[in-house]
């Protein structure tokens, strides 16, 4: 479904931070001028023009939004298709405390009351009426993993995401977090076939990290992989995904752990970011090489 969102800018860091990613996650189509509108096109011919393809309209109230000429025009736009509030086309959400603006007096549709956005229920009821309910968990839950992880990984601390129960959109929150605030962020997939072997695992980081530097075979690649974080102003943040797969890899050896740990622990070149559905310290026995990593765990629920 393609949501619209018509928004004070005053409120454009709740809305580009927790509301947007969350219907992304959810499953919508998110028509936003942030990312929608052009250079040198006219302001209000490119808000008619994005507003007309929506299927619903979240009108995000304060008053700012209600001081705002743009923002009337939007609102207006939006309740010319549903002035009777029959359709459900229009979704009001309270960001700050204002009273409804004059269109909405005579039929005082129902609002979303997200001026404490802590509040799961309404979150559900919202992202319900604009089919994004691809989440797999509650919104409250699914924004205080990634903000969790977002501080770790930004504090260059490693974290285990551990995902609990099954439908749970986990690549979502790892996508968000590469696209919006670690755009370094590289990402290995342990389903990967090639993920398989010692070689071919530090291809894959290899390719992840943007390096091209050839690694040699056994028994150089190890120290050849270690120079790729040596030549690094800051450290690198490495994703692994579906790590639980790694007890049943049995071309990794002690070696290759071990390289692992100095990286992380030695020199503090790697910061991993581990999203598995078993916690770290279970998968790793207690007397594995990799059982002494610093790393913290965040936990993400399904419904």
């Amino acid at each position: 479904m393609r949501v619209f969102v018509s928004y004070s800018h005053q409120q454009g860091p709740w809305v580009w931070d927790r509301l947007v990613p969350v219907l992304k996650a959810g499953g919508a189509e998110v028509l936003i001028d942030k990312e929608r509108f052009q250079i040198g096109k006219a302001m209000v011919g490119q808000m008619d023009a994005l507003q007309a393809q929506a299927d619903r309209h979240l009108l995000i109230f304060s008053p700012d939004y209600l001081a705002s000429a743009y923002c009337q025009h939007e609102m207006k736009q939006a309740v010319a298709l549903d002035p009777s509030f029959s359709q459900g086309f229009i979704a009001p959400v309270m960001r700050e405390a204002c009273s409804l603006p004059q269109p909405f007096f005579k039929y005082k549709p129902l609002y979303a009351d997200l001026q404490d956005d802590s509040k799961a229920e309404v979150w559900d009821k919202l992202l319900l009426l604009c089919d994004a309910t691809g989440l797999g968990a509650r919104a409250t839950d699914w924004l205080a993993a990634r903000d969790e992880i977002r501080k770790y990984l930004e504090r260059n601390q490693s974290v285990n995401l551990v995902v609990i129960g099954d439908g749970v959109n986990w690549r979502g929150l790892l996508e968000h977090l590469a696209a919006d605030y670690l755009p370094d962020l590289a990402q290995v997939d342990f389903q990967n076939p090639s993920t398989t072997s010692r070689a071919g695992l530090l291809a894959e980081i290899r390719t992840a990290i943007g390096s091209k530097t050839p690694i040699p075979s056994m028994p150089n690649d190890l120290a050849a992989f270690v120079k790729l974080f040596n030549t690094r102003s800051s450290p690198i943040r490495l994703c692994l995904s579906h790590f639980d797969l790694v007890s049943h890899r049995s071309y990794y050896d002690v070696n290759l752990f071990s390289t692992l740990r100095y990286l992380c622990m030695g020199t503090g070149q790697l910061v991993l970011l581990v999203q598995s559905r078993i916690p770290f310290e279970a998968l790793i026995q207690q007397d594995h090489v990799l059982s002494g990593i610093d790393i913290k765990m965040v936990e993400l629920h399904g419904r």
